[in-house]
């Protein structure tokens, strides 16, 4: 079933923004930051700049500023939250649910039905008008680990900002006691008021808009016995409730789950969250379906969290059932290939520990879970059965590692080759040492030993001899142990060791197994998970798989980006590997993921290097790696000019009339002030703000920054380093309790201030330690999304599996090089380009975003003002044969953070591309970026004088400040932006508009014109 369809809301709510898709909105690639002083996000620089929305700009831009205050509030304690564009939308979107509930019922909801009548007909799709009933949900289609929680908090803090009505009650409704505990801790963290209920109803603080958290479980129709269940009815008024996986995918079970929600929600309001719908919602219950496509307000399910490369990769066993192969032979060769997976990845941690550090990629785990806790058991007896025999009779072990290895296995996949042919890539080059084996994973050798820890319920810690325990046994259980004593293990009794489970998040941890991890499913937090062997997975189960995937698949990455690096150096921690020690576990699990649409076939294509006898004579920029700044320069933290930081903390109110029985908002600002802090230094308490700096340097890890409480005094007594706007008279006179609110401003002015001046030096010193490098000696920097260890490399090309047509045909021309390296053979298939002076071919072209979702590339590939930037160099260059023919021209891709890149003051800029224009040893080396302009049209922007001839002096760093720096006669630098904003979109707003032949001036041409070629190489005297 094509889901997306149904999503009627959402679709309503990106056609506010003349799109039918998200990904068309160009946001994917900003990244924001709250901390710049900006009065406005560039999420929402970008939004407005849009044609076709269908928004008043004052209304947008008061949007963003609330959103920006929602995220203020959050950190106070946090300090740390920024905002990823898919988290952006989603409360943009409540933001205009909310304020059109609020002060504009009647008329949105006419305009919902007008909406869908179209969208109904072109669809053909049967959902019915929306009623006033519709407008009491909510709903988020999140992937697990794309901060569902995060917009939970604010659309707390949205709710009570437009108050559609006042709460009598405020509930998190979530599926466990795991969850609840969880969510207790980070609504603490956000500075919300909440608790867990425990029986009690009533709160003995009765805190304002307190929280109740409460798992599904303990709901009930009506209370018959004692514990502490609820009826539904204890709850009086109208209430406000946030469900967070609300589904478990029995249908008996929801259906009585969703009645009692129902029944609590009764004029109320809910705002639901799930990484699940999609194993939910079908075509055959309709009365479900129409509720949620009526209120699911944005999807960012896993297929697209995903395609954006967030999370691990993953790799799922898919053998054929095959009669002729046993289900026991089934089960030992899937647990020996699992535990070959598993020592493949601890053994590239163990011998590259700085890399894994790098990347924030943690020690590899091997879990063994299922969905269906209660029914395990047997399972985990035959798992510690397979442990004791791999620990026992290295004979068996090693036979079975060479028939897995040397593909003699028997297990084939749907097209009768071996499931493991591509799997193993470092143990085939390396062997497998069986000693290094048992060191890794086991800590040692000897007899496997079982204890019962006596000091963590329901835990069995495993070692052999006596050595440090390797894993730990979390089943729930009271009978476990008669159970293993059943089958010939002896339980030893250990009264000393305290939780072996809570101690595998330690990072001094020597424990890699963790099995019959109920705890996993209940939503345990931790970034170990590599490797997966599943246990009992039911029927029915789809919601719990995805949930249990989702958590696995988890990555903090570099720099906490959340993504995939895209290193293939470090591909095999990037990498989840699942296998199932029954088939019918596999078929479930696969069956679930091809649900959320993420299932694709991994084809490597080849590509050639070109012209590398010349890779030792074309020159690079790059930075110097024996210079750290973090070990190299001590910071002086001193009031810097330049660095400016602004906070608002007026608040936004409604003025509200009826004309004619219809609400009106009228927005209003309070009038406000400038906070002169100065005034009040000799009131505060220093100490404090001293001790809360200081943490938050060991938080942002600025080993190398200094000061004292002198110099914070300084910064705070230099006004014109912040602003801080609050309503006018708030501090006039000083009463109990403002002077802490006063500390609390001072300190958040320091961490922003700190924050961006630290940034600033750093990308400085980065810059200032740029030298010239020959090509071949970076080319495994600059090649690096191609490289791997067999010194071969090329895209990786992901097909949606149930694509079968397109798997063969993409297949059959990868096969081809000659056919591949002609760009017209079957360019609907493999959108490429071949350009003679590029580095490398094919360069493949980004495909429309609706047939994303069935291909992919890795690297991505080249987006429209890109394609026609080769396209018209290619074209000038075959024109002008005479003008080159003295002249070499050398091209390559520029890949984003890993390639050549230039620290500005205030943000990272990576080229699209480099061009090499070389005669004799002399050489030109341009860096060309082909970009929208949209939110940088100022000649002053930073990009902008980057590439210009203008010399500014002071930090102002430009290509040609670092070109005289670097004073190379034989090497000139320069550096062209491309605008493929038109000049007249881009002049538009401006009060004051620089004429073209300014921007000319300042190496800004516009792709659009037909004589921008000419006009570069003129400009570069060629």
């Amino acid at each position: 079933m094509d889901m997306e369809k149904y999503l009627v809301l959402n679709k309503y709510f990106l056609s506010l923004f003349g799109v039918e898709d998200f990904r068309q909105l160009p946001l994917k690639n900003i990244q924001e930051r709250i901390d710049d002083g900006d009065e406005i996000t560039p999420f929402m620089k970008t939004l407005i700049s849009l044609k076709g929305i269908k928004f008043c700009k004052d209304d947008l831009l008061r949007y963003d500023q609330n959103i920006q205050e929602y995220v203020r509030k959050i950190n106070r304690y946090r300090g740390n939250v920024v905002l990823i564009y898919f988290q952006y939308l989603p409360v943009l979107f409540t933001e205009i649910f909310l304020d059109q509930l609020k002060n504009n019922k009647v008329e949105f909801l006419n305009k919902l039905n007008e909406f869908l009548n179209q969208y109904r007909y072109e669809n053909e799709i049967d959902i019915q008008d929306f009623e006033l009933k519709d407008l009491n949900k909510l709903a988020f289609w999140m992937a697990t680990g794309s901060g569902k929680t995060l917009i939970m908090h604010i659309n707390y803090l949205q709710f009570l900002k437009y108050r559609p009505f006042e709460p009598d009650n405020i509930l998190l409704i979530t599926p466990n006691e795991g969850l609840s505990k969880q969510h207790f801790d980070e609504l603490q963290k956000s500075d919300i008021p909440c608790r867990i209920y425990d029986g009690n109803l009533n709160s003995r603080f009765n805190l304002k808009n307190e929280v109740l958290i409460i798992e599904i479980t303990k709901l009930v129709d009506e209370k018959k016995d004692g514990g502490i269940t609820l009826p539904v009815s204890a709850f009086e008024g109208r209430s406000l409730i946030f469900v967070d996986e609300g589904h478990k995918g029995k249908a008996t079970e929801d259906r009585v789950w969703a009645a009692r929600r129902a029944k609590l929600a009764e004029n109320g309001f809910v705002f639901e969250y799930s990484a699940t719908f999609g194993q939910i919602l079908s075509e055959r219950n309709k009365e479900t379906l129409e509720e949620y496509s009526k209120s699911i307000i944005f999807d960012y399910s896993y297929k697209y969290f995903y395609l954006d490369g967030y999370g691990k990769d993953f790799f799922v066993v898919n053998a054929k059932n095959s009669e002729e192969i046993s289900e026991g032979y089934f089960s030992e060769i899937m647990f020996v290939a699992n535990l070959l997976s598993f020592y493949e990845q601890v053994m590239f941690y163990q011998e590259n520990k700085r890399l894994a550090e790098e990347y924030n990629l943690e020690k590899p785990l091997w879990i063994f879970v299922g969905t269906t806790v209660n029914k395990e058991e047997s399972d985990i007896l035959q798992i510690v059965g397979f442990l004791n025999k791999v620990v026992k009779e290295e004979d068996w072990l090693k036979e079975k590692i060479n028939t897995i290895l040397e593909g003699r296995a028997g297990l084939k996949n749907e097209d009768g080759e071996d499931i493991f042919k591509e799997k193993f890539k470092l143990l085939k080059e390396k062997g497998v040492d069986l000693n290094d084996l048992y060191s890794r994973v086991f800590n040692g050798k000897g007899r496997l030993n079982i204890s019962e820890i006596k000091n963590a319920d329901g835990e069995f810690g495993l070692k052999v001899g006596d050595n440090d325990y390797f894993g730990v046994i979390n089943v729930g259980g009271k009978d476990f142990k008669k159970r293993l004593e059943e089958k010939g293990f002896e339980v030893q009794s250990d009264v000393i060791s305290d939780s072996l489970f809570d101690y595998i998040k330690h990072k001094a941890s020597n424990l890699n197994i963790l099995i019959g991890a109920k705890k996993f499913i209940e939503g345990w937090d931790t970034w170990r998970v590599s490797s997966m062997g599943l246990l009992n997975i039911g029927s029915g189960q789809g919601p719990q798989i995805i949930q249990l995937f989702g958590r696995g698949v988890r990555l903090k990455g570099k720099d906490l980006s959340l993504k995939r690096s895209g290193d293939p150096r470090v591909a095999v921690l990037e990498t989840l590997n699942i296998f199932g020690i029954k088939a019918d576990y596999l078929s479930r699990f696969l069956e679930a993921i091809r649900k959320e649409e993420v299932e694709y076939e991994n084809i490597l294509m080849s590509i050639k290097y070109q012209h590398q006898e010349k890779w030792k004579e074309l020159y690079v920029l790059g930075k110097r790696e024996d210079k750290k700044f973090e070990e190299s320069k001590v910071i002086m933290l001193e009031p810097d000019e330049t660095v400016h930081v602004s906070i608002d903390l007026t608040p936004r109110i409604k003025v509200y009339s009826k004309t004619n029985n219809t609400e009106i908002g009228l927005d209003a600002k309070i009038e406000h002030d400038t906070l002169d802090l100065k005034r009040y230094t000799t009131f505060l308490n220093w100490e404090r703000i001293f001790f809360e700096i200081t943490e938050h340097k060991k938080l942002k890890k600025y080993w190398n920054l200094v000061f004292d409480k002198n110099k914070l005094q300084e910064i705070i007594s230099a006004v014109n380093n912040y602003k801080v706007v609050v309503y006018k008279g708030v501090f006039d006179k000083l009463e109990h309790g403002d002077i802490s609110k006063l500390e609390d401003i001072a300190v958040s002015v320091l961490k922003r201030y700190i924050d961006t001046y630290y940034r600033k030096k750093a990308k400085r010193f980065e810059t200032d330690h740029i030298s010239y490098y020959v090509l071949d000696e970076k080319t495994g920097q600059l090649m690096m999304p191609f490289m791997s260890k067999e010194n071969s490399g090329g895209y990786l090309v992901q097909v949606d599996k149930r694509e079968k047509e397109l798997i063969k045909k993409v297949k059959k021309l990868i096969k081809d090089f000659e056919k591949l390296l002609d760009e017209k053979y079957e360019s609907d298939v493999l959108p490429r380009l071949v350009f003679e002076s590029h580095l490398f071919v094919p360069v493949l072209l980004k495909k429309k975003i609706k047939k994303e979702d069935k291909i992919k590339f890795t690297p991505e590939g080249l987006v429209e003002s890109e394609i026609k930037f080769l396209k018209d160099l290619r074209k000038f260059i075959e024109e002008n044969k005479e003008k080159f023919k003295d002249i070499e021209t050398y091209l390559l891709r520029n890949f984003h953070q890993i390639g050549v890149g230039f620290q500005l003051t205030w943000a990272g800029f990576y080229p699209d591309f480099v061009m090499w224009l070389k005669k004799g040893n002399y050489q030109i080396i341009v860096f060309i970026d082909p970009k929208g302009l949209e939110h940088d049209k100022s000649l002053d922007c930073e990009k902008i004088v980057f590439a210009g001839t203008r010399y500014a002096g002071g930090d102002v760093v430009t290509i040609k400040t670092i070109e005289r720096r670097l004073n190379n006669p034989n090497i000139r630098l320069e550096s062209f932006i491309l605008s493929a904003t038109s000049y007249k979109d881009l002049v538009e707003n401006l009060a004051k508009k620089p004429s073209k032949s300014d921007y000319e001036k300042n190496h800004v041409l516009f792709i659009d014109d037909n004589d921008w070629c000419e006009k570069m190489f003129k400009i570069l005297n060629i």
